[in-house]
């Protein structure tokens, strides 16, 4: 990681730059752990877990998931820790988790967050081409995956974004310090927010793919307008739907309201990732 990098992160990630702890309660025998290189040049960490209905030849899984993760300490963990990855196995998906670079056990490398998520679809499609790939994402990695639906070669033909933001500073407004700190970049490196706006990348996906947007009414970082303002900003370019949970906080739809996660998101993957 490069110095002007690392002092750019700080405000942003830097408590989060921690060791990575294996969560308690997943076995690290569940799990095969593998490596990749992003676009940006970071090379990434992850774990990949074949579906539960797998035979050795990966021919009775439905479909791959990637799994983007929302910001954290926990990085890929939470995806163990709040049990999504285990839900996603046990209904017949293979799943690759990851750190995104900079985070969890992953090189630092780029504010690029997009071309990680890319670079795990690719990674994931190479491994069973036969099988489609799906994402999963939540908050940043949900936001970053929508962008990364929209660069050339993406592989994902449905997308579960969950607490997506539309751009930087509507996130960001919440911490005072992040929030002067990206506004300071606005002026002196207007391109890198420009960039990364999820709302404008929307109408520029590959492959109409099929999208769920998620959130929940109690969210106060990502509240369902949110998702309203992605759901208009997708237009045309992909198939949209908005799910809002009542009482769901942010990024906790799985743990705060298990059955109806679970009765929509299922089969919407086993419908859309054929």
């Amino acid at each position: 990681m490069s110095l002007s990098h690392k002092i750019l992160r700080k405000p942003f990630f830097g408590r989060f730059e921690v060791p990575w702890v294996w969560p308690s309660n997943s076995e690290q025998s569940d799990w095969e752990r593998v490596s990749f290189q992003s676009g940006n040049g970071a090379h990434l960490q992850g774990l990949w877990g074949a579906a539960a209905s797998e035979t050795e030849d990966a021919g009775n899984a439905n479909a791959t998931l990637v799994l983007a993760h929302p910001m954290g300490k926990a990085a890929k963990g939470f995806w163990l820790r709040y049990g999504h990855a285990e839900l996603f196995r046990q209904g017949g998906f293979n799943v690759l988790v990851f750190d995104a670079n900079g985070f969890g056990e992953s090189q630092g490398k780029s504010f690029d967050y997009p071309a990680d998520i890319l670079a795990a679809g690719i990674w994931a499609q190479q491994r069973h081409p036969h099988l489609p790939v799906g994402l999963i994402g939540a908050s940043f990695g949900a936001a970053w995956g929508l962008c990364s639906l929209a660069r050339e070669g993406s592989p994902y033909q449905a997308a579960v974004l969950e607490a997506a933001f539309p751009t930087l500073p509507d996130f960001w407004k919440h911490y005072p310090v992040a929030n002067a700190a990206l506004r300071m970049s606005q002026v002196v490196w207007p391109s890198l927010e420009r960039n990364l706006r999820p709302e404008r990348q929307a109408a520029l996906v590959k492959g109409n793919p099929s999208v769920l947007l998620i959130h929940g009414d109690a969210d106060i970082y990502t509240p369902p307008h949110y998702g309203e303002r992605l759901q208009r900003a997708f237009g045309t370019a992909a198939k949209t739907e908005l799910m809002v949970l009542p009482g769901v906080d942010h990024t906790f739809a799985y743990r705060d309201a298990a059955d109806a996660y679970r009765a929509r998101v299922i089969p919407f993957l086993n419908e859309e990732l054929r």
